[in-house]
Formats: C-alpha cells, sequence, structure tokens
C-alpha cells in the first residue's frame, strides 16, 4: 500500500514539473513572437510610409497610394523572408 501512495505521489510530481516546463516554453514562445511581430512591424511600417511619400508626391490619391504601398511592401517582405529561409 505504502509502495502505491509513493507511485501516486511521484506521477503527480512528475505532471507538475511537465506542466510546468510546458508552461515555460509557451512563455517563450510568446516572447519570441512578439519580438519577432515589432521587428517586421517596424520594417513594415518604414517601408509604407517611404512609399507613401513618394507616391503622393507623384499626385495619386490616398486610395491608390495605399494600394499600391501595401502590395509593394508585404511582396518585397515576403520576398525578403523567403530568401533567408532559403539561406
Amino acid at each position: 500500500m505504502e509502495a502505491s501512495k509513493k507511485l501516486i505521489a511521484m506521477f503527480f510530481v512528475f505532471i507538475i514539473v511537465i506542466s510546468s516546463s510546458m508552461a515555460d516554453d509557451e512563455e517563450n514562445k510568446a516572447e519570441e513572437f512578439k519580438k519577432s511581430f515589432e521587428i517586421v512591424a517596424n520594417e513594415y511600417k518604414v517601408c509604407y510610409n517611404d512609399c507613401q511619400k513618394e507616391c503622393t508626391n507623384e499626385g495619386l490619391g490616398y486610395t491608390r497610394c495605399e494600394m499600391k504601398c501595401d502590395t509593394e511592401c508585404s511582396a518585397k517582405m515576403l520576398k525578403e523572408r523567403i530568401e533567408k529561409m532559403k539561406n
């Protein structure tokens, strides 16, 4: 009887240790994602703002510039990420 109580206690300790390590992994992944997102968002923002200035200086309307810049910056960033993955 004592052996089974010890086995059950060890099982619970094992579950708690595994659960806490999984929670730590989730927190680390969330932090990594947040940092990566901030970097990409800043790169996109710079690209978009530069494109928007150039486009409006050419005399094009806001909606047309918005669509043009969104498409160009998204494509540029996607291409850069794909190139990084290849290397």
